[in-house]
């Protein structure tokens, strides 16, 4: 997932109200990226044929750009929006990503076999329980929400101090990646990755930085890609262990992961339903940060 596109510096501006990453979706972008994601839903099932039309292309470009938005890391609603979808990683968001923008031409150009072919090996990646994910957990009418995997990484990040970073880790969710602002600007996300051994991960994390990187923060060069060059030696890292997630509907390295996810959905608290979404799920990632 090296890319330059992907968030390589922290951001500039000040973040009041929500940390990097953790904002609500814009209200007016409710109705049509849900639109798009049924849509899509349905090319991807073969409801809607797989042939050119403008609503098709359409919607075929705004859910890639969600998928690129994961992937990059850089918008003010990155990991909201990835939440939504049923947190898929950034290495998996970036490879549906890449299949979605070969779709997207593949349909420009007519070449319905290649679509199909494409959308194919979309199901090798879970992509229709993704899309399934975002349209039950934005169902105005009673959103249903994926229970959250256990076990996080993550690079946390406040605008009252831009130039340092946090990495912290969690064996819960990854609302507990986020500590208390403390009067500051709260915290956000410059990235997550959800792992199947916090405690090995931290481990791993500490001798590669060669100190304790929860408690003392890593200062940041302001010029170049040094952040980019942090989140590719973490991944690095989880990767050689065999400690990154690519979603909650792949197996990572011990069996007992899928079966902890299982327990725990089992025993978990239902979703609230509500029928002014919009206004429920802005309060539902305010709370996040608590």
């Amino acid at each position: 997932m090296q890319s330059s596109s992907r968030l390589a510096r922290p951001p500039e501006r000040a973040y009041g109200k929500f940390g990097f990453g953790l904002g609500a979706v814009p209200l007016h972008a409710w109705g049509p990226q849900r639109d798009a994601v049924h849509r899509v839903r349905g090319i991807f099932n073969r409801g809607i044929p797989p042939v050119w039309t403008y609503d098709n292309y359409q919607a075929l470009v705004a859910v890639m750009d969600m998928f690129q938005k994961i992937r990059c890391e850089n918008a003010f609603d990155w990991f909201t929006v990835c939440r939504l979808f049923g947190v898929p990683s950034g290495k998996l968001a970036g490879r549906i990503q890449r299949m979605l923008r070969d779709g997207t031409e593949a349909l420009r150009q007519g070449a319905i076999t290649k679509l199909d072919a494409i959308l194919d090996r979309l199901d090798d990646d879970a992509f229709g329980d993704i899309l399934d994910a975002y349209l039950a957990a934005t169902n105005p009418a009673s959103p249903q929400f994926l229970e959250e995997p256990y076990g996080w990484v993550g690079l946390v990040w406040s605008s009252s101090r831009s130039d340092e970073v946090m990495i912290r880790s969690t064996a819960g969710r990854a609302h507990a990646l986020t500590p208390d602002a403390a009067g500051r600007n709260p915290y956000g996300l410059l990235a997550a990755w959800n792992v199947s051994d916090a405690h090995l991960a931290r481990e791993e994390l500490g001798e590669l930085f060669n100190h304790t990187p929860e408690l003392e923060p890593i200062r940041v060069r302001k010029f170049g890609s040094h952040l980019l060059e942090i989140k590719q030696d973490i991944e690095t890292i989880l990767l050689r262990e065999n400690l990154l997630a690519l979603s909650p509907w792949h197996e990572v390295k011990a069996s007992c992961y899928e079966q902890r996810w299982v327990e725990r959905s089992e025993t978990a608290p239902s979703e609230p339903s509500s029928m002014d979404f919009a206004s429920d799920v802005t309060k539902i990632f305010t709370a996040f940060r608590k």
